[in-house]
C-alpha cells in the first residue's frame, strides 16, 4: 500500500509586537478558554452566505443582576396588588445564584429539578431546601419527567431566571406560614380538581400566578418602559459587537436581525448598542441587510405567516402593509415572516444560512427541526463555566482518574465473577470433574468470593472518594447546582441539548471576532464507548 509523504509542520514568522499592540492583539492569548467558541459539528464559515442574530440576550447584552432583580420585584409587586398575595412576600430577597439554566419546575410537588442527559434526576429543591437522596427517591425513582406535560415547566431562558427564583422563595414562605399556622391564602385551595397538594400548599396554582404576573410585565410594556428610561442601567455595551458585524459584513456575509422584540424596544436597544460606534455606520440598522422585528419565534420556524412592514418612526408600531417582494430592501424594517419567504428574499438557504441566538428552544431547536440553518449558542455563563473547570482542573483529573481505576476494576470483577458462577456450576452439578479436582476448585472459588468482596469494597470507597471529590468541585462552580453543563459524570440535560442542537458555541457575540470569516470550526472526533475500549486494549499492547 502507498504512503503519502511526510508532511512538514507548519510554521510561521512572529509578529512585531508593535504591531499586535496596535491591533489589540496578542498571537499566544488572543483565544482564551473563556471566549473561544466551541465545536460540535463542523462548520466551515467560508460556506456561510447570511450570518442572523436574536437580540435578547445575544446582541444585547444585560447586566445580569440589576434586569433580574427589576423583573422579580415588578412581578412581586403584581402578586400583591393583582393577586390578593400577603404585603409580606415583599421582604423574600432575589438571589441570582440560586437558578441556572436547564432546570425543571415541578408544579405538582412544588420542587426545582436538576436532570441529566438521561433523565435521571440529580438534585433537587423544595423551596431553599435540598431533598436529600432518600426524598429524591421516593418521588422520582419510578416516576418518568415527561417535559410535554403540564406539571412541568423548563427554565430555560434567562428571562425566566427571577420567576423560578421566586416560585422557590414563596414555596419557602408558604411552608413557614403553614408551620405557624398562619392563613395560606391564596394558594390554600386546588386551582383545578386533579391537583394533589403538598403539605396543604397548592404549589400548582402558585406557580400559574408567578407566571401570569411576569408575562403580563412583559406583554403590558412595563418592564421595557422602564428599561428604555435607563437603558445604560440595563444593558452593556460590548465594543467589540460593531468590529464583529463589520468584519462579517466586510467579508461579504449578509447580515440580518430576527428577534421577537418589537419595533420601538428593538430601535432603543439597538440604537444604544451600536449608534455612533463606527463612522461607516450612520445608524444601527445599516450594519444589517433585514431587520425583522416581532418575529414570533419559534413559530417562524413552522407557520406561514406573511411579512408586513413597519414604519421605522422612533415611538410607532405602525405597521405598513404585507411584504410581496422577491428580496430585503436594506433600510426597511419587517415584522413576522416565515422561513420559506425569508429564504427566498435572502436569496440563501439551509446551510447557507448561520443563526446566533440564546434560546434553546425558540432559535436553536425549531431552527435545526424545521430548516437546516446552522446554529451557534450564545451560553452568557460559559465564561464562569470555563474558569470554574479551570480553577478545578486537578479535581477534574482526579475525578477521571479515579473513574478510569473503577471501570479497570468493573471490568475485572465481571469477569470473575462470570469464571466464579462457572466454578460454582460445576461444583454443584459435578459435571465429572475428577476427584482430585474438587478441593482445589472449592478452594479457588472461596479465594475468589473473597476476593470479589475485596474488590467491591473498594469500588465503594471509590464511589465515595469520587462524590466527595465532586462536592467539592462543584463550589467552583453554582454553589446550589454544580455545573451548568454537567450532572456528576454524564451531561446535564442543558448540556445535553447544547450538544445536541448547538452547532457552535460561545459565551458572546464578539468572540466571533477572534476568528477568521472563513474560519473552520472543526469538531472533536466523536467515540462510541466500544470505540474507547478497543483503544485502550490497543494501546495496552
Amino acid at each position: 500500500m502507498s504512503q503519502s509523504p511526510e508532511l512538514p509542520d507548519p510554521s510561521f514568522t512572529p509578529i512585531d509586537r508593535d504591531l499586535l499592540a496596535a491591533l489589540d492583539a496578542d498571537e499566544e492569548g488572543m483565544l482564551e478558554a473563556a471566549d473561544a467558541i466551541y465545536t460540535n459539528r463542523d462548520l466551515d464559515l467560508a460556506h456561510i452566505k447570511a450570518v442572523g442574530f436574536d437580540m435578547d440576550y445575544t446582541l444585547a447584552i444585560y447586566r445580569k443582576q440589576p434586569m433580574e432583580q427589576l423583573q422579580y420585584d415588578l412581578t412581586l409587586e403584581r402578586l400583591v396588588g393583582g393577586a390578593g398575595y400577603p404585603d409580606e412576600i415583599r421582604t423574600l430577597k432575589y438571589d441570582p445564584t440560586f437558578i441556572v439554566r436547564g432546570l425543571i419546575l415541578d408544579k405538582r410537588n412544588g420542587h426545582l429539578i436538576k436532570m441529566d442527559t438521561h433523565g435521571r434526576v440529580a438534585r433537587v429543591f423544595h423551596g431553599r431546601r435540598r431533598l436529600n437522596e432518600e426524598e429524591i427517591r421516593a418521588n422520582y425513582r419510578n416516576a418518568k419527567i415527561r417535559l410535554s406535560s403540564t406539571t412541568f415547566a423548563s427554565v430555560d431562558t434567562l428571562f425566566s431566571m427571577p420567576e423560578a427564583c421566586l416560585y422557590a422563595n414563596l414555596v419557602e414562605f408558604f411552608e413557614a406560614r403553614r408551620n405557624d399556622g398562619k392563613p395560606l391564602a391564596p394558594v390554600e385551595l386546588p386551582a383545578q380538581p386533579d391537583v394533589q397538594l403538598f403539605g396543604g400548599i397548592n404549589t400548582w396554582k402558585l406557580f400559574d400566578d408567578v407566571r401570569n404576573a411576569i408575562d403580563d410585565i412583559h406583554r403590558d410594556g412595563t418592564l421595557k418602559n422602564i428599561i428604555m428610561a435607563d437603558l445604560a442601567s440595563y444593558f452593556v455595551v460590548d465594543p467589540g459587537l460593531p468590529l464583529t458585524l463589520h468584519k462579517l459584513r466586510s467579508a461579504g456575509k449578509k447580515l440580518f436581525l430576527l428577534t421577537n422584540s418589537y419595533w420601538i424596544y428593538t430601535h432603543a436597544v439597538m440604537t444604544h448598542l451600536l449608534a455612533g460606534q463606527q463612522r461607516e455606520y450612520a445608524s444601527w440598522r445599516q450594519y444589517f441587510d433585514a431587520v425583522i422585528v416581532g418575529g414570533r419565534k419559534p413559530r417562524f420556524f413552522t407557520e406561514r405567516d406573511p411579512f408586513l412592514e413597519v414604519a421605522p418612526v422612533e415611538t410607532s408600531e405602525q405597521v405598513i402593509g404585507e411584504v410581496n417582494a422577491e428580496r430585503f430592501e436594506r433600510g426597511r424594517v419587517y415584522q413576522g415572516g416565515n422561513i420559506e419567504a425569508f429564504e427566498r428574499m435572502a436569496q440563501a438557504q439551509g446551510e447557507e444560512i448561520l443563526y446566533v441566538g440564546d434560546h434553546i428552544f425558540g432559535d436553536i431547536l425549531r431552527s435545526k427541526k424545521d430548516s437546516r440553518w446552522r446554529t451557534c449558542l450564545i451560553v452568557e455563563e460559559l465564561a464562569d463555566e470555563v474558569k470554574g473547570s479551570l480553577t478545578g482542573s486537578e479535581m477534574i483529573e482526579q475525578i477521571t482518574a479515579l473513574d478510569d481505576r473503577r471501570h479497570a476494576i468493573d471490568d475485572l470483577l465481571g469477569q470473575r465473577r462470570a469464571l466464579l458462577d462457572r466454578m460454582e456450576t460445576s461444583l454443584g452439578l459435578g459435571n465429572g470433574l475428577a476427584p482430585e479436582f474438587k478441593p482445589r476448585l472449592e478452594d479457588a472459588a472461596k479465594r475468589l468470593r473473597k476476593e470479589i468482596d475485596v474488590a467491591k469494597r473498594v469500588l465503594r470507597a471509590l464511589d465515595r472518594e469520587a462524590f466527595e471529590i465532586g462536592d467539592r468541585l462543584d463550589k467552583h462552580f453554582n454553589v446550589w447546582w454544580g455545573r451548568l453543563l454537567k450532572s456528576n459524570n454524564e451531561l446535564s440535560r442543558f448540556g445535553a441539548q447544547v450538544e445536541l442542537y448547538a452547532d457552535t458555541y460561545t459565551s458572546k457575540v464578539s468572540n466571533l471576532l477572534r476568528y477568521s470569516p472563513v474560519h473552520f470550526f472543526r469538531a472533536p472526533r466523536e467515540l462510541m464507548s466500544h470505540d474507547v475500549a478497543i483503544s485502550k486494549r490497543g494501546a495496552k499492547r
